[in-house]
């Protein structure tokens, strides 16, 4: 009797736990909403912006169905009430549900409303509050693309960054108007004709990821894209000490080779004669140059080196004083490199 009894408990047992493992599974492969997706799904949250830019959105999308559903069940009780109310008094009765629901929809909907301006608040604060420390990085749209300038004077046309570590991106001021965007790290930053703005991001997951630019009116570079890379935990710090300079134990004229495609110089100096924001380095000690004040200077190394360390002293006729001074910022052995590259030129 025991035995039959203990089957049959078993046998309503089985079918329960099975229903309940299958459920258990179809929770847990049950695929997440339409808006997780297009949230989460679709983008990677690449930086401390992001999850708080798509919980506002998430916000916004529900306060919308949320009032889409009062208003719609408001309608539907008042017209309910409309044809249940054959009598005064049953009228007035009918009158008084919609009445009251669309006065509790109404106040919820005022709350979650002010609950997503104050978030969005919040979030639009904290994405323009520098944190102090922030490596500076100068980014430029131009006409050939995008140019990012570190704080060693490296200038690349890729943006580097370190993971979990704020950098403050300074955006110069360009001819036209622009919009500089990484939609991983929800972030977009509206440049405006002749201002200069700020911004900074946080990358907290290592990678690669795109940076647009949308330009009005079209040009070359309303199509430039470039490519931002978060370096995993120390790559940055090593790939900074890469490009910081060249080994200074180089033969000189290798030296100053290395120096000129690493220190930017590459942006302004050709080396085949072409000329750019600044003159040329072929054949530039082969001749005299008139200075923007008149007078005649014959280049010498002890020109090379004024021109590095204060480059508005004597600016040649032709080119605007733009240089910047790298005074504190090249060693003398590197100094006599270039001078040495250059004459190489010659």
């Amino acid at each position: 009797m025991n035995a039959h009894l203990a089957l049959a408990v078993a046998a309503t047992q089985a079918p329960t736990a099975l229903v309940q493992q299958a459920s258990t599974a179809l929770v847990q492969q049950a695929p997440a909403s339409p808006l997780q997706q297009a949230t989460n799904g679709l983008l990677r949250q690449a930086s401390t912006f992001a999850p708080e830019v798509d919980r506002s959105l998430q916000l916004a999308a529900w306060v919308a169905v949320f009032v889409a559903i009062v208003v719609a069940g408001g309608l539907l009780l008042v017209l309910l009430g409309m044809r249940r109310g054959s009598e005064d008094a049953d009228a007035a009765k009918a009158s008084v549900l919609p009445r009251r629901f669309v006065q509790l929809g109404g106040v919820s909907s005022a709350v979650l409303v002010v609950l997503f301006f104050a978030h969005g608040a919040y979030v639009w604060a904290d994405m323009r509050v520098v944190p102090r420390g922030a490596l500076p990085v100068r980014i430029a749209l131009e006409e050939k693309g995008w140019s990012f300038t570190y704080p060693n004077g490296y200038v690349a046309n890729e943006l580097h960054l370190p993971l979990d570590r704020p950098v403050r991106l300074d955006f110069q001021a360009a001819s036209e108007p622009y919009t500089f965007s990484v939609p991983e790290f929800r972030l977009q930053v509206p440049v405006a004709l002749g201002v200069a703005r700020q911004a900074w991001v946080q990358a907290t997951e290592a990678g690669e990821y795109e940076v647009r630019s949308t330009l009005r009116p079209a040009s070359a570079a309303a199509k430039a894209v470039a490519l931002a890379t978060v370096h995993a935990e120390g790559g940055f710090d090593k790939w900074y000490q890469d490009i910081s300079g060249p080994p200074l134990d180089l033969p000189p004229i290798e030296l100053g080779q290395r120096s000129y495609q690493m220190r930017g110089c590459t942006q302004c100096h050709t080396v085949d004669g072409t000329k750019l924001i600044g003159p040329s380095f072929k054949g530039f000690l082969a001749r005299e140059h008139r200075l923007t004040d008149g007078s005649v200077v014959a280049p010498s190394d002890e020109y090379i080196r004024e021109s590095l360390l204060d480059p508005q002293a004597k600016v040649i006729q032709g080119f605007e004083p733009v240089m910047p001074t790298f005074r504190g910022r090249l060693p003398d052995l590197e100094i006599a490199g270039l001078a040495a590259y250059i004459k190489s030129l010659q």
